[in-house]
C-alpha cells in the first residue's frame, strides 16, 4: 500500500479571541512586562479551539470529502494542510505539490492583472518561468475570461475569479488538490468542465480534498468522508454512511428546533396487527426493526413500522430483471396528530438517489393522521435501472413550501436491498433508462 500523501495526527488549532482590538495589544504589552518582571501573563482574551484531536490519512488516488455545518472547522483544516496556518498541537505531514482553491479572494493580488496573477500564483505552486510559459495558453483557454485577463483582479466577478483560480490550480500539475466550496459560484457550463477535469485528476491517481454542502456531489465524487462538528471529528469512513450520519444530525437539529420531539415506542400497538396474520406480520416487523437498527430517526409524530419491496405476486423482491414492475409497501403508525407525505428514494450502492416519489409529485393528497391511525401506503413503479445493487430510503415528512423544506417525522435511511440484473437488450450506461420512441426517415 502506498505511503499516505496527507498524514494528520492529533491535529489542533487554537485562536486567541478578544472582546475588543485594543485588548490584544494591551495583553501583549503586559505579557512582555510581566514575563520580564514576574513571569505572569495578563489574560485579557480567551482561547478558542477551531479544531482539536483530528487524526486521519489520505492515500494517493483517494478523494476525501470534508463535511459539516458552517463553523465546524472545515476551512481551518484545509488551511492547515495547505500550509497557510500552523498547528497549535499535533502534526500534519504532506507529501507532494499542493494546489489549494480556498475561499474567494485568497491568493490573488487585487491590483495586479489576471496575467500577472497567473505568473505569481504558478510560481508559488512551484512552477518555473519556462513551465509557466508552456502552460499559459492552456490556462487561458480553460479560464476563458477573454480580455479581462489584462484587467486588475479587483474588477472580476466571483465567477471569473474562480475560473482563473481553478485553471491555475489544475494546470500546476499538483499531487494534492484542495477545493473548498469554490466551484459553487461558477455557472453550470464551467462547473461541468471543472468536474470533468477533476475526474481526469482522479484517474491520474492524484489525491483530492473536497469541501461542499452539496451532498449529492460529495456522494458521487468522493471515496471517503470526514464529518466535523464544532472542531471535533464526529465520523470518518465510507462516503454514504458518513453523509447519512451528517444528514441525520441536521434533521434532528432542525426538528428539535421546530417542535417538541416525540419519542417513538418502536413496538406497534397490538390492536394494529390483523388477527389472522398477526404472527407473520409480527415476524416481518421484528426482522425489519433489526435490519434498520441505528438507521431510523425523526421527530416522532409517526413511525415507519415496516417497508417491503415485492413483485407483482407480492413476493419479496431481492433480485429483479431490468424494468421489472415492483411495489414498495410502507406501514406507518401515527403517534401524534400530523399531516404528512410518505416518500421513497431508490439509491445505488454509493447511496446516490436515482429514482423516487412523494405525495406531491404524484398528485396524492397529504395524509391527515390522528394518534392510533395506521396505514399501508403502496407505490407501484418500474425498475429501468443499470445493473447493480440498490437500496430504498423511506421518509415521512411534513412538507414546507411544496417540499423545498420539510420536517422529518421519521426516516429509514437504508432498507430492502436488491439487485438489478443486466438488461437482455444491451448494456445500460446511465443510472436509469427513460422510455423512448424512435423515428427514422430519409433526408429528402
Amino acid at each position: 500500500m502506498p505511503a499516505p500523501v496527507i498524514h494528520c495526527e492529533g491535529l489542533g488549532k487554537r485562536f486567541r479571541l478578544y472582546g475588543k482590538p485594543s485588548d490584544r495589544l494591551l495583553e501583549s504589552i503586559l505579557h512582555t512586562i510581566g514575563g520580564r518582571l514576574a513571569g505572569n501573563r495578563a489574560n485579557l482574551g480567551r482561547d478558542y479551539w477551531a479544531l482539536r484531536n483530528i487524526s486521519f490519512t489520505v492515500s494517493p488516488g483517494e478523494t476525501v470529502a470534508i463535511i459539516g455545518l458552517n463553523g465546524s472547522g472545515k476551512s481551518t483544516l484545509l488551511q492547515l494542510i495547505a500550509g497557510i496556518l500552523s498547528p497549535s498541537e499535533g502534526v500534519v505531514r504532506v507529501k507532494g505539490r499542493v494546489a489549494a482553491l480556498l475561499e474567494l479572494g485568497a491568493g490573488f493580488h487585487p491590483e495586479f492583472s489576471g496575467l500577472e496573477n497567473i505568473r505569481i500564483s504558478a510560481s508559488v505552486l512551484g512552477l518555473k518561468p519556462k513551465e509557466i510559459d508552456q502552460r499559459l495558453e492552456a490556462i487561458l483557454a480553460f479560464a476563458d475570461i477573454g480580455d479581462f485577463i489584462d484587467q486588475p483582479i479587483k474588477t472580476y466577478s466571483s465567477g471569473m475569479y474562480v475560473r482563473l483560480a481553478f485553471a491555475i490550480s489544475i494546470h500546476a500539475d499538483p499531487d494534492i488538490l484542495i477545493v473548498d466550496e469554490a466551484l459553487s459560484v461558477g455557472d453550470m457550463a464551467f462547473q461541468s468542465k471543472c468536474m470533468a477535469r477533476i475526474r481526469r485528476f482522479q484517474q491520474e491517481g492524484k489525491a483530492l480534498l473536497f469541501v461542499s454542502h452539496d451532498v449529492g456531489t460529495v456522494r458521487a465524487l468522493c471515496d471517503r468522508a470526514i464529518y466535523l462538528d464544532h472542531g471535533a471529528l464526529i465520523d470518518i469512513g465510507a462516503t454514504g454512511s458518513v453523509v447519512d450520519h451528517y444528514l441525520r444530525d441536521i434533521h434532528q437539529k432542525v426538528d428539535s428546533g421546530n417542535q417538541a420531539v416525540f419519542v417513538s415506542d418502536r413496538t406497534p400497538s397490538p390492536q394494529l396487527l390483523p388477527t389472522d396474520k398477526a404472527n407473520d406480520l409480527s415476524r416481518r416487523y421484528a426482522d425489519f426493526l433489526k435490519s434498520v437498527q441505528g438507521m431510523q430517526y425523526g421527530s416522532g409524530q409517526a413511525c415507519i413500522r415496516l417497508v417491503e419491496l415485492v413483485d407483482t405476486d407480492d413476493l419479496p423482491l431481492e433480485i429483479a430483471e431490468f424494468d421489472a414492475v415492483a411495489k414498495i409497501r410502507i406501514w406507518v403508525e401515527c403517534l401524534a396528530s400530523c399531516t404528512v407525505s410518505i416518500n421513497y428514494k431508490i439509491r445505488d450502492r454509493n447511496l446516490i438517489p436515482v429514482a423516487g416519489a412523494d405525495f406531491l409529485i404524484t398528485g396524492q393528497d397529504l395524509l391527515e393522521m390522528s394518534p392510533g391511525d395506521s396505514y399501508w401506503v403502496e407505490y407501484s413503479t418500474r425498475l429501468p435501472l443499470m445493473d447493480g445493487t440498490y437500496s430504498i430510503r423511506v421518509s415521512v415528512t411534513i412538507p414546507i413550501a411544496r417540499h423545498e423544506q420539510a420536517v422529518f417525522v421519521d426516516v429509514v435511511e437504508v432498507c430492502c436491498p436488491f439487485k438489478i440484473l443486466p438488461s437482455h437488450l444491451g448494456k445500460i450506461y446511465t443510472c436509469a433508462y427513460l422510455s423512448n420512441e424512435v423515428a427514422i426517415k430519409a433526408v429528402e
